[in-house]
């Protein structure tokens, strides 16, 4: 690139126009302003595109081409000054041809933007575009007026809904807080939306600690949430309000009947957005029609007792009296007869029955019946004794186990002794057609501190259909072969010594009875 600064062999331009002072100040003042101007021109150029922050890349971009353009042309203005002394065409020439890619890149550019500069609309058109803008602007302002005095009245109407709204949410507020029974509210998720008052004392927490979780997660017994959640989701599937029954724990009073009436909530699209449930309790009301039916049963077996009595105890009395006239001509003939063993068991038998049939009238009737502390083993072995007589098959093997031997109740013997003696032979029957039946009678003190008796058997088990109303009167787990009275005795008689009686499913087959009793308290067994 030495050839650059070569000099050698040119002159200057001065010496082409004889140095001529006039010629040579034209040339040169002329060159300096035109240089002056296109150096300021790029600066101005590049203060618009500065200032300018919404131009675009494509004008930023042709605009710099311009200035850079105009710039090098300056450039070529002050070289041809420098030529008038320094022969430096060569240098001038390269100067030259970078202008002229300047000048040739920015037309192009320019060329290419020339359909979105036509796009610019002109003074005039802004002009009436900023005239059409103004006169909308005076119909919005006017319509702004119109609308504000019709936001006044709305407004005020507006406030006044929101008023009256409000004075509804508080009269629905208190409504549903001062409401005996709980209300609540459900996403289809389960998760608590509202609860009322009576709801979050039954739950035992504040509102910020239920709101949005579930029954499983708030309620102190789990298996009871999620009992709940499943009557929510049977609600919620069906789609129509249904009322049912629920056990709940209360914090002070324990468990509770419920008595629900649950709705599915919708919205104006017909999607389910949950449940609204109402909730009472009826514990007492159950408990009331609990002791009703209980009067009821007394009342049929009063009834059923009398007419027993009158029309057995004549029968039996005439069964003793010829047992005992069997008897004393057996003894007299022959006094050692083996017979007269089997007479004497007949005649206590049958004053056995006439006992039991009597206690029972007493009983079913309201009076009054002697309670003595006795020693459960002792009830059990009785009746087992007096059960196992009259067993259909000789080979039936009766376990009679007592695992806490020193239990004492305080009881009607008589009665008590007839539960057993019931239950055994209820079981015998049930294993009348087993290969080898077998019978388990226990007695023990349960986790709750109560006597419990169980009756075991290996036979076929219990109808479903039959098991579902065991112990109400005239069902009977016989057929036709039973009065269907037994069973509802021994609930009478062990509900009023203030125990329990209930059946279910062996383990290995059959079925097993069992009843619970309040043990003697220590007063009582020092009488």
């Amino acid at each position: 690139m030495h050839f650059l600064h070569e000099v050698e062999g040119f002159m200057p331009h001065g010496m082409c126009i004889l140095w001529r002072p006039e010629l040579m100040f034209l040339h040169i003042a002329s060159d300096a302003l035109i240089a002056a101007a296109y150096f300021a021109i790029p600066f101005s150029i590049a203060r618009f595109v500065r200032m300018r922050d919404d131009l675009d890349c494509g004008h930023r971009a042709l605009a710099l081409l311009f200035a850079a353009f105009i710039g090098l042309c300056g450039l070529t203005h002050v070289m041809g000054i420098i030529t008038m002394w320094h022969p430096i065409y060569i240098t001038t020439g390269w100067l030259k041809a970078v202008t002229a890619i300047a000048s040739v890149v920015t037309a192009i550019a320019l060329y290419r933007l020339i359909p979105r500069l036509l796009a610019i609309p002109s003074a005039k058109t802004l002009q009436l575009e900023i005239e059409a803008r103004q006169k909308i602007a005076e119909e919005l302002d006017a319509a702004r007026a119109e609308l504000a005095l019709r936001v006044d009245h709305t407004e005020e109407e507006l406030r006044a809904a929101v008023l009256n709204q409000q004075q509804s949410d508080v009269l629905l507020r208190t409504i549903v807080e001062a409401a005996p029974g709980l209300i609540y509210a459900k996403d289809p998720d389960g998760r608590l939306l509202l609860a009322n008052r009576a709801t979050l004392n039954l739950i035992g927490k504040p509102w910020l600690e239920v709101e949005g979780q579930t029954d499983r997660e708030f309620l102190a017994d789990p298996e009871q949430g999620e009992a709940v959640m499943e009557h929510d989701r049977r609600v919620m599937a069906g789609g129509v309000a249904q009322a049912l029954e629920e056990l709940v724990d209360h914090p002070k009073k324990g468990v509770r009947t419920w008595l629900s009436t649950k709705t599915p909530m919708h919205d104006a699209d017909g999607r389910l957005t949950g449940l609204v449930g109402l909730s009472f309790d009826i514990t007492e009301r159950k408990q009331l029609e609990a002791r009703l039916r209980q009067e009821s049963r007394l009342s049929a077996m009063g009834e059923m007792a009398a007419a027993l009595a009158h029309e057995l105890n004549q029968p039996l009395g005439s069964i003793t009296n010829y047992v005992e006239g069997c008897r004393a001509l057996v003894a007299r003939q022959t006094p050692d007869s083996p017979l007269l063993s089997q007479f004497d068991k007949a005649i206590a038998e049958a004053l056995r029955a006439g006992q039991i049939i009597r206690h029972l009238r007493s009983f079913v009737s309201g009076d009054a019946n002697v309670r003595l502390p006795e020693a459960l083993s002792g009830l059990v072995d009785e009746a087992c004794a007096f059960a196992r007589l009259g067993a259909a098959s000789p080979d039936v093997v009766l376990d009679v186990r007592h695992d806490a031997p020193g239990l004492k109740v305080t009881v009607d013997r008589i009665q008590i002794e007839q539960v057993i003696h019931n239950l055994v032979r209820n079981a015998l029957d049930a294993t009348s057609k087993a290969t080898r039946p077998v019978l388990q009678v226990t007695s023990d003190r349960s986790d709750d501190g109560m006597a419990v008796v169980s009756v075991a058997d290996n036979g076929t088990g219990l109808d479903p259909d039959v098991a579902k109303t065991l112990f109400e009167p005239f069902v009977s787990t016989k057929g036709k072969r039973g009065m269907g009275v037994g069973l509802s005795i021994c609930r009478t008689i062990v509900e009023a010594h203030g125990g329990r009686i209930w059946a279910e499913p062996a383990l290995d087959g059959g079925t097993v009875f069992r009843f619970t009793l309040p043990l003697a308290e220590p007063e009582d067994d020092d009488r």
